[in-house]
Formats: C-alpha cells, sequence, structure tokens
C-alpha cells in the first residue's frame, strides 16, 4: 500500500515543478506570434523561436525567484524584456500586449519615449535587427514572471528601431 501511495504523489509532484519552465510548444508559438503580430504592424521581419534564449531566460527568472522574486534585467548581453502580474490571471498575448502598449509613448519621428515614459519594451519587440526570442517563466508568491530575452539585442542608443 505504501509503495501505491507513492506512485500516486510522484505525478503531482512533478505537475507541480512545472510552474518554473520553459514554455510548452503551444506557449511558445502563442509568445512568438504575438511578438510576429506587433512586428508585422511596422513591416519588420518575423522573429524565430531559440530554445536556447528561454533556457537562458529561465536561468535568469530563477535566479530572480531566489532573490526574493526579484524584478530587475540581468547582464547577459542580450536584448530583454521582463513582466510580473497576477499567477493564472494574464494570458501569454496579453503579457507581450502589455510591453507593445508602450507603442502610444513611443514617437518615431523623434525616437524618443513621451517625457516620464517608457517606450524600451515596445522598441526590442520591433527591433528590426533583432532575429530570435525565447522566453520563460516562474511563480513566486502568487505571481508569475515571464523573460523574454532577444538575439541580437535591440535599444541602440540614438538607432531607431525599424
Amino acid at each position: 500500500m505504501k509503495s501505491f501511495l507513492l506512485l500516486l504523489t510522484l505525478p503531482l509532484f512533478f505537475t507541480f515543478q512545472q510552474k518554473d519552465a520553459i514554455p510548452s510548444k503551444s506557449e511558445a508559438k502563442e509568445m512568438l506570434d504575438r511578438h510576429n503580430h506587433w512586428r508585422t504592424e511596422v513591416g519588420v521581419p518575423p522573429l524565430e523561436w531559440s530554445d536556447e534564449l528561454a533556457k537562458s531566460a529561465l536561468d535568469w527568472a530563477k535566479k530572480l525567484k531566489a532573490d526574493k522574486c526579484g524584478f530587475y534585467h540581468s547582464s547577459v548581453g542580450l536584448g530583454e524584456n521582463i513582466w510580473k502580474g497576477t499567477a493564472g490571471y494574464y494570458s501569454i498575448t496579453a503579457v507581450v500586449d502589455a510591453w507593445a502598449s508602450e507603442k502610444a509613448d513611443y514617437n518615431y519621428k523623434t525616437n524618443k519615449c513621451k517625457a516620464g515614459k517608457m517606450c524600451g519594451h515596445y522598441t526590442q519587440i520591433v527591433w528590426s535587427t533583432t532575429k530570435k526570442v525565447g522566453c520563460a517563466k516562474i511563480e513566486c508568491n502568487g505571481t508569475t514572471t515571464w523573460v523574454c530575452q532577444y538575439d541580437p539585442p535591440g535599444n541602440w542608443v540614438g538607432k531607431k528601431p525599424y
């Protein structure tokens, strides 16, 4: 009987471990499709999914989790967007659209954000020379944090995204 109970609890244990993970194929497709939606809007080539970048993003996300659910950028030399919200509440599309909503605060003509606003998450999504993206998520204290890393990175000072 004890071994039978052990077998029943193992699948549950492994299911709970998936909260900190590289996205499933369908989640990765949704993440990539939404990035490419915004890129299509400004006429830049689509991104490709990178499992290598997704692993790097997961490594960073785990470091954030280990640092009391921290929320700050890495220094790995890649482009990076980070998002945090209530666990289980936001879709992948909502995550990417939150970054892309900064489009409203970006002035292409001056290549600047509105005063007091951020727009670098948006410009990284649509940076024309960026070719690949990989993302991962963690759960920590009732929140989900998404980390996406981009290669080559964008947001070069003095350069326009497209």
